[in-house]
C-alpha cells in the first residue's frame, strides 16, 4: 500500500479499522488511523451494501422476520461487535453510580457487568424489531443509511469533543480538523438523499439532533470521549436512524 494516494489509504484504513471484512492487512499507525476519519461513512456504506445484498437474496427464500434476524447477526459479524462492546462498557460505566474517575475505571474493566449485558440485549432486540417493522419502500434505504449516519456521528464526536483519557486508541484521532467532519457529512447527506430523497435528509438531521443530546449527556457524565463512547454513540445513532425509518414506514408506507 506504500505510495497510495491519501484518499485511497484513508478509505482502506477505515474498512480495516471499522470492519472485520477479510482484507490484506497493513500496519496501522496513528497517522493512518487518523486519515481514515473522513471515510467513516463510506465504510458504513460498504456495511450497508452488504446488509442490503443479504436482504435481497434472503427475502426470496426466507420469511421477512428471519431475514431481519440474519441481518442483525451479520451486522455484528461484519464489525466484529466492536461498537457493541463499547456500548456495553459505556453502560456499565454510566450506571455504576460513582464519580467520573470511577466511571472511566469501570469502563476500562474487560469484564462486562449487568448493565452492559442488559444494554446489549435491549439494543440487539431493538434492532431486530425496528428492521422487521420497515416497509419495503424504506427497507433498503434504511439498511444502506443507518450504518452511514451513525459513523458520521462518530466523526462529529471525535472532531468536536475532548478525549477523556491520557492514552488509548481514540488518542489517534486527537486534533482532527473540521474538514474531516464536513467531508464525512457531505458523503452522508448525498448517499441518503440519493437513496430516499428528502426523507433521507429528515432522518440524517433527526439522528444528528438525537446524537448531539446523547453526546452532551456523555460529556456531563464522563468529561470527554473515549473509544468506548465512540462505540456507544454509533450504536445509539444506529437505533435512532432505524427508529426514524420505522416512523416513516408507519406514517407514509
Amino acid at each position: 500500500m506504500k505510495g497510495e494516494p491519501f484518499y485511497t489509504m484513508g478509505f482502506y484504513v477505515a474498512l480495516l479499522f471499522l470492519t472485520r471484512i477479510p482484507l490484506p492487512q497493513v500496519k496501522l499507525d496513528e497517522n493512518k488511523i487518523a486519515s481514515s476519519l473522513p471515510f467513516f461513512p463510506l465504510a458504513g456504506a460498504v456495511i450497508g451494501g452488504i446488509l442490503t445484498l443479504i436482504y435481497i437474496l434472503g427475502q426470496r427464500i426466507l420469511p421477512e422476520q428471519v431475514v431481519a434476524g440474519i441481518i442483525v447477526v451479520m451486522s455484528i459479524i461484519i464489525t466484529g461487535g466492536m461498537h457493541l462492546d463499547g456500548f456495553a462498557d459505556t453502560m456499565d460505566g454510566l450506571f455504576c453510580f460513582g464519580d467520573r474517575e470511577k466511571k472511566l475505571t469501570v469502563m476500562k474493566d474487560s469484564r462486562t457487568g449487568a448493565y452492559g449485558v442488559i444494554g446489549l440485549i435491549l439494543i440487539i432486540l431493538l434492532k431486530y424489531l425496528l428492521i422487521s417493522s420497515l416497509s419495503k419502500a424504506y427497507l433498503i434505504p434504511a439498511l444502506i443509511g443507518f450504518p452511514i449516519i451513525s459513523r458520521w456521528m462518530m466523526t462529529f464526536a471525535i472532531v468536536f469533543y475532548p478525549y477523556a483519557r491520557e492514552n488509548g486508541l481514540g488518542k489517534a484521532f486527537a486534533g482532527q480538523k473540521l474538514v474531516a467532519f464536513i467531508f464525512a457529512g457531505i458523503i452522508t447527506i448525498l448517499i441518503n438523499y440519493i437513496t430516499v430523497g428528502l426523507e433521507g435528509l429528515i432522518v440524517v438531521f433527526g439522528v444528528f439532533a438525537a446524537g448531539f443530546l446523547f453526546i452532551q449527556y456523555l460529556l456531563r457524565q464522563l468529561g470527554g470521549m473515549t473509544g468506548d463512547t465512540y462505540g456507544a454513540i454509533n450504536e445509539f445513532c444506529e437505533i435512532m436512524a432505524l427508529l426514524m425509518f420505522s416512523i416513516l414506514s408507519f406514517r407514509i408506507g
